[in-house]
């Protein structure tokens, strides 16, 4: 019997999309700065296409082939100080968030796992939906992170129950499937085929180019990854049905 459901946070509850945006901006404002070229549109192309062969970093992977780590690791370090310093500002909750959380909360206890800092935790409390979470593992906290099983195991531990007997909700197959299902949870992964349905609507072209790119490359991860399938898909968070999770423990 499914007694406890564990959510990720980001493209969860909080739109990443924003995030994800804006430290690929000033990766590639980066690369202007020490060599010209290429355009902001052939960069994220360079990205999607590293995506599509696999790589786990593919931003990274890019960046890298174009300059030198000194340079790509003063790049990291300027988008981790801007995106804690502006972390509420770029991550929105996700309409429906809310209420998924109370249509899962009056069946089941409900976890955090994420691969987050405490700044999430802040925000998340201060949009009064912390308190609905008897388990709160995040990464930064624990030094576990995704995809490490050990980060779920400490949730199930925490929990006191059996992997049979959670659920794990994400949106990445190798970050929040894979690892969950080895250890025996079911699973939900949440694809997001239109990533306007989480409601970041940029007026930016590039902004809207790369959101577009993001679509592109959750479509394409499918095709390479050979890991656990999970028990359920669903295509924005309305879709999720608190009986079909519960039916996952008969599966």
């Amino acid at each position: 019997m499914i007694r406890w459901v564990f959510l990720d946070v980001g493209n969860i509850l909080l739109d990443e999309d924003p995030i994800a945006y804006h430290c690929t901006r000033l990766h590639w404002e980066a690369v202007q700065r020490v060599r010209s070229g290429p355009t902001f549109l052939e960069f994220i192309a360079a990205r999607e296409e590293r995506s599509l062969q696999g790589s786990r970093w593919p931003l990274y992977d890019v960046v890298s082939a174009l300059i030198d780590e000194a340079a790509c690791a003063e790049a990291w370090n300027l988008a981790e100080r801007e995106i804690r310093a502006q972390f509420r500002e770029l991550s929105p909750i996700i309409p429906g968030a809310r209420e998924l959380v109370d249509r899962l909360a009056r069946r089941f206890h409900l976890g955090l796992i994420a691969n987050q800092g405490p700044e999430c935790r802040k925000l998340i409390d201060d949009l009064g939906l912390l308190s609905q979470f008897k388990v709160v593992i995040l990464s930064e906290e624990v030094g576990i992170f995704k995809p490490d099983p050990a980060l779920y195991l400490r949730a199930i531990t925490d929990a006191g129950v059996d992997a049979n007997e959670c659920v794990m909700i994400g949106d990445r197959l190798d970050n929040d499937i894979e690892p969950a299902a080895t250890l025996g949870m079911a699973t939900v992964w949440v694809r997001w085929p239109a990533r306007k349905r989480k409601d970041w609507r940029p007026d930016n072209p590039d902004a809207l180019a790369f959101r577009d790119s993001l679509e592109r490359t959750t479509a394409q991860s499918v095709g390479h990854y050979r890991g656990p399938l999970p028990g359920l898909i669903a295509d924005q968070l309305w879709d999720i049905d608190p009986v079909e999770v519960a039916n996952l423990s008969r599966l």
